[in-house]
């Protein structure tokens, strides 16, 4: 959806958050309300569903008498996305640039002061949030594609650069997609969000990329043994201590982590350390709110 797409939510509410599981289908949510729908978020008890124009809800809901609309809202998309901007950005090699500069600018790479780098051997990035939160401008998205472009440029660390990674809570699939264009064969991202999976597919297949990077919808516990020789981890502490429990990061290669408030960075490294005696902090990034880093096993 472009900025100043109009988008009409509705806000639905049941008593229990299970009374809410038949919104994702049979049939799928496209079939049920037809092409102005956009996606399908759920929250606790409640879920928004999202169409580009108002829709009669009326038949649906007589359907199901235990189903409420409790609210509709009208915004803008880019007041959806709390009006982050969609500008062309880039952090080192990696360029990422909006969905619908896709088609008139094929194989071009962002440069210095945001112009085509024609020299360039990583193509951009093409990035459509759709409903889902994240175009790469947030400072830990920042710090995770950082380490990625150290990681993965040729002996910069001295160690072969990962061929297979696993991106925990991977949103719009930025991080997933960076280390497929940087150089990973095959990437699995995960998330628990219906409007992230369906956004990072998406993204895939406009960067044609869906052969080397998938996606499923899951919690990050649930995949902790998954392969991949690099782990993605831009989650809260909770998340990451479950994972440490799990022994997620277990004959990996490499790890990198964000997420963290600045609190909390010693107490995971801390953590992390103990199980894994042998790691080396490879780098670290700190502002006055967040921590990330780059972990060598």
């Amino acid at each position: 959806m472009r900025p100043e797409t109009i988008l009409t939510i509705y806000e639905i509410r049941a008593a229990a958050a299970k009374d809410l599981d038949f919104l994702g289908g049979p049939p799928e949510p496209e079939e049920r309300f037809g092409s102005d729908f956009r996606g399908l978020h759920f929250e606790a008890d409640f879920a928004f569903l999202f169409f580009v124009n108002d829709y009669d809800l009326g038949p649906f809901l007589s359907q199901y008498p235990f189903v409420e609309v409790k609210q509709i809202h009208r915004l803008r998309y880019d007041q959806w996305q709390d009006g982050a901007t969609m500008e062309p950005m880039s952090v080192g090699p990696i360029k990422i640039w909006p969905w619908f500069e896709a088609s008139q600018t094929p194989n071009l790479s962002l440069g210095l002061n945001n112009q085509p780098d024609l020299s360039s051997d990583c193509p951009p990035i093409y990035i459509d949030p759709g409903l889902a939160f994240g175009f790469g401008g947030h400072p830990t998205t920042k710090a995770c594609l950082g380490f990625l472009a150290r990681l993965y440029r040729p002996g910069a660390l001295g160690v072969k650069s990962p061929l297979t990674a696993l991106d925990l809570g991977s949103g719009t699939g930025i991080l997933a997609l960076a280390a497929a264009r940087l150089g990973a064969n095959s990437v699995l991202g995960v998330d628990h969000s219906h409007l992230a999976v369906r956004s990072a597919q998406r993204n895939a297949e406009l960067n044609a990329l869906n052969s080397q990077v998938k996606f499923e919808r899951g919690l990050a516990q649930d995949y902790a043994k998954a392969p991949g020789e690099l782990v993605l981890a831009n989650m809260p502490l909770f998340v990451l201590k479950d994972l440490l429990d799990l022994r997620a990061f277990d004959k990996r290669s490499h790890l990198i982590f964000s997420g963290l408030l600045a609190s909390e960075g010693d107490t995971f490294l801390d953590l992390l350390t103990q199980s894994h005696k042998a790691l080396k902090l490879v780098d670290s990034q700190r502002d006055d709110r967040w921590v990330s880093g780059l972990v060598e096993f």
